[in-house]
């Protein structure tokens, strides 16, 4: 399962099931903010990424 959530030099965001998510995570925090001009639709306010973390799927108890 991938996972995604911002990461700043100031703030940390939750895990989320997309990067749109976590993209969206770093706006509302106003550490990001939206611009179409860049590939990943947000421009960082301040030194900023998207982290991914994959791990395996866990089966759901029935």
């Amino acid at each position: 399962m991938r996972r995604y959530r911002y990461r700043t030099s100031v703030l940390t965001g939750p895990w989320r099931e997309s990067e749109l998510e976590a993209a969206n995570d770093a706006v509302r925090a106003k550490q990001a903010v939206g611009d179409n001009k860049e590939t990943s639709g947000i421009r960082w306010t301040v030194p900023g990424r998207i982290e991914e973390r994959i791990t395996a799927e866990t089966p759901r108890a029935k």
